[in-house]
């Protein structure tokens, strides 16, 4: 079985150019009836055809206008989320300089708070012995735990707020 034609070329070129089998040389139309490779051919070249003109007929292509505006729509979103960008950074650097602003204050006003976790430094004393300096050991280290944990607190706070402030964007 002979599995090419040599006319097979000029087949499909007839049937992509619209002029297969009316308007095109009638020995070529006459071949392809008597050869199966050329007829095979057509028939799945012609099957093609139609579907590519189907397929052209069901495309909308949108006004100039229309692509025009979205265009302008898109570029004036773009530039304003851009413009943006810098102002939401600001935002954070503003809210991270509030926050050590904060801490300092915190650590600056600790000591002056009377009766502050009075319970936890009897406790830390009593554990040590009486000797002053395991006080002052005791006692900076109920100030350095009550501030690493408001600390902590805000350091795990102030991201979520500003992501909750800023997700509207």
């Amino acid at each position: 079985m002979n599995l090419e034609c040599a006319r097979e070329q000029d087949v499909v070129s007839a049937v992509l150019s619209g002029t297969w089998p009316g308007r095109c040389d009638e020995s070529l139309v006459t071949h392809a009836a008597s050869c199966q490779v050329c007829r095979d051919v057509a028939t799945v070249s012609l099957l093609l055809r139609e579907d590519l003109d189907h397929s052209r007929i069901d495309v909308r292509v949108p006004a100039a206008g229309q692509v025009w505006w979205r265009a302008a729509v898109r570029a004036r979103l773009e530039s304003t989320q851009a413009a943006a960008r810098p102002m939401t950074w600001m935002h954070a650097i503003t809210g991270a300089i509030a926050l050590g602003a904060l801490l300092a204050v915190l650590t600056a006003v600790w000591p002056m708070v009377p009766g502050a976790w009075s319970t936890v430094r009897t406790v830390a004393v009593d554990v040590a012995s009486s000797g002053e300096v395991t006080t002052a050991i005791a006692d900076g280290l109920v100030r350095s735990v009550m501030i690493g944990l408001v600390a902590a607190a805000l350091l795990v706070l102030a991201p979520l707020a500003v992501y909750f402030a800023l997700s509207r964007d």
